[in-house]
């Protein structure tokens, strides 16, 4: 028998956004880094590690699957224009800073270590356009211990001439980026046009032929800004939609397509994404920080989509997935409101579901404690509350979600692993 570990405490879990599994006073057993199940009482086996965390909460991991790790220093500023001029006025500057290494050997060690306290271990995320740069991100989170998709930004349309490729390099770039990604276990290549202005039609080609050779996933935007979707309508007046230009060229892998935004859909691209079983990453706070819109998320959910949450820093201003899941509920509340009642908010199951095992399915049997899955949890020491003794693990489960951080996290495990702190050197 291989390595086993018996972990006690309370544990809560969302397998599906329509409940809540909550085991308090339990016993998980964990064999080779996959949960083999949940006992009321102490399992007896021999040559166990014990891990008793006593009436602490036990969570899954969380999973953020929308972030740019290269707009990590820019957090909070540009909150007062909207997308197209927040990206050439802050992004597209702050982004090309990362030709030089030795500022991603400052900047990354920062985000990986908020990200590691705040249990953010399941990651979607863009780097820049460059290939050294993406490679040294790469390998970050790998000696880390996340699991992460990671994308080199295609772009070969841009108004910041160091961020600006040519088509024939940047797909050159991108061939040897994915050639080098291969040395890693748990962090692997995703393709990422920006999104569709920001590529030429040959750059789109040259990805969806890479895509379907080498059968990788995809990450891009889509339907963020009214202003952003006719700049999409000029470029490709061929196209039937916005989510059409990614179908031509073969950015749409099933089940394998990660899309940001999302908030102004038309019911044909709606039909189409359900079709190729898209991964939807909502992201409520830089949605509203530049007045992009509300995601109808209640709409969604009860449509089926492959649903996750993004922090999507830096347009968003907090990486803490808790502070995420509230996010998507005061927007679903707002929408709520504003179709009069029509339609109902989101609740803080469904969220929870949205910020652990929706965002965790992108990555296979994660975000979850059921028989099979990939061991992967949070403890959370809850007692500087008040109310923690007295009140429900559901009710506990809220409360972290709405006031909890890194301070309450006091463990952090992968795969059955303790996970330490990436860089504990760095502030």
């Amino acid at each position: 028998m291989g390595r086993s570990v018996l972990i006690h405490g309370d544990l809560l879990y969302a397998a599906t956004a329509q409940e809540l599994s909550v085991h308090p006073d339990s016993w998980m057993l964990v064999e080779e880094g996959k949960v083999e199940g949940i006992y009321e009482q102490k399992p007896e086996i021999e040559n166990c590690e014990i891990r008793d965390y006593g009436k602490q909460l036990i969570i899954p991991v969380f999973a953020d699957i929308h972030i740019h790790s290269v707009q990590y220093g820019q957090r909070g500023l540009g909150m007062n224009v909207e997308l197209l001029p927040w990206l050439s006025t802050y992004t597209f500057k702050e982004e090309a800073r990362f030709e030089d290494l030795e500022y991603g050997k400052k900047v990354f060690p920062l985000l990986l270590n908020e990200l590691w306290s705040l249990g953010s271990f399941n990651l979607c995320t863009f780097s820049s356009k460059h290939l050294e740069s993406s490679l040294m991100l790469m390998d970050m989170y790998e000696k880390a211990g996340f699991r992460a998709y990671v994308g080199k930004v295609n772009m070969d349309c841009c108004d910041e001439p160091r961020l600006k490729e040519e088509c024939d390099i940047s797909f050159a770039d991108t061939k040897e980026w994915l050639e080098r990604s291969k040395q890693y276990k748990n962090v692997k290549p995703i393709i990422t046009p920006r999104f569709a202005p920001s590529c030429t039609e040959p750059l789109l080609r040259h990805l969806g032929d890479l895509v379907q050779e080498h059968d990788l996933p995809v990450q891009t935007h889509l339907n963020e800004n009214f202003g952003e979707i006719s700049w999409v309508q000029e470029l490709f007046p061929d196209s039937e939609n916005y989510y059409d230009v990614y179908r031509q060229y073969n950015l749409n892998p099933k089940g394998r397509t990660v899309l940001a935004h999302c908030i102004h859909n038309t019911d044909e691209e709606l039909e189409a994404m359900l079709e190729d079983e898209v991964f939807v990453a909502h992201c409520p706070a830089s949605n509203i920080n530049l007045s992009s819109g509300i995601m109808p998320l209640r709409e969604m959910i009860d449509a089926g989509f492959n649903i996750g949450l993004g922090s999507d820093i830096g347009a968003g201003d907090r990486l803490f997935m808790g502070t995420a899941a509230v996010d998507a509920i005061r927007s679903s509340k707002l929408y709520s409101m504003m179709s009069e009642d029509e339609v109902d908010p989101v609740n803080y199951v469904e969220a929870f579901y949205l910020a652990t095992a929706g965002g965790g399915a992108l990555f296979g049997d994660c975000g979850k404690f059921s028989e099979g899955s990939s061991a992967d949890y949070l403890v959370v020491d809850d007692k500087c509350w008040p109310a923690s003794d007295r009140i429900s693990l559901e009710e506990r489960l809220q409360q972290f979600l709405y006031l909890g951080g890194a301070e309450q996290i006091t463990e952090r495990c992968m795969r059955g692993e303790i996970v330490e702190k990436p860089f504990p050197d760095v502030c």
